[in-house]
């Protein structure tokens, strides 16, 4: 025991500021990870603009339509949703453990900036009809650079399998490879949310062009589509 211990400070001794900062930030991110996340207070950082929920045969999608008013970038904003049924009550929240980190935050909102985030994955415990969202704190609220992401414009396709989709390309504008990149769609027709869905990519690298197509929920025929693809990697 003594020797076990002794070699456990000696360890943590060597260990760097900068090593101790990166170990207590994962930590904490899988705590949270472990406990699902929920935000109680709204962030005053970011107004949400609209939200929507959108059910089809394919299942349920969520749609929170956020503006970054401070003049900061914010990174990694929790976002809590509750998907109301009948009666305003609770049909699904997205405050389950083990959640991909797209379902639970907004990788980044530029200065000024609107990003319409979206849950693809809801299964409601009835009817949905509506949902709440409150976005929180940031893990971030500086970067030293924001890396671009530029998509092309989709063309949108009916699979007779799947239903509609839209086709398109990234482009990664920055010299920073980019990692699990959550891709937002969203059709709105007459100002109203009609269509929602995601797409991921695993990894792009520098200077780099990759394919990507988003499978709907809704019917996006019609309907004006709006891509986003906030950066996940920045430095």
């Amino acid at each position: 025991m003594p020797v076990a211990l002794g070699a456990l400070l000696l360890l943590t001794g060597c260990e760097s500021s900068k090593t101790k900062s990166a170990r207590l930030a994962k930590g904490a991110e899988e705590i949270a990870n472990r406990r699902g996340i929920v935000v109680k207070r709204q962030n005053p950082d970011v107004k949400v603009l609209d939200t929507a929920v959108i059910e089809d045969e394919n299942g349920a999608a969520a749609v929170v339509a956020m503006r970054n008013v401070s003049s900061r970038p914010l990174v990694g904003l929790p976002v809590s949703i509750d998907v109301k049924g009948g009666g305003g009550k609770s049909v699904f929240r997205n405050d389950q453990p083990g959640l991909a980190p797209g379902l639970a935050q907004a990788a980044l909102v530029a200065p000024g900036g609107e990003l319409e985030w979206v849950h693809d994955q809801i299964v409601p415990t009835d009817r949905a009809r509506s949902v709440a969202a409150k976005v929180g704190d940031p893990a971030s609220r500086s970067t030293p650079s924001t890396p671009r992401i530029q998509l092309s414009a989709p063309r949108i396709e009916d699979d007779p399998v799947s239903g509609a989709s839209a086709e398109a390309y990234a482009t990664n504008r920055s010299k920073i490879a980019q990692r699990e990149i959550v891709i937002h769609a969203v059709g709105r027709k007459g100002g109203r949310i009609v269509a929602a869905g995601r797409a991921q990519i695993k990894r792009l690298r520098p200077g780099r062009r990759t394919r990507f197509e988003v499978f709907f929920i809704g019917n996006p025929r019609g309907a004006k589509v709006t891509l986003s693809a906030p950066p996940t990697t920045l430095k």
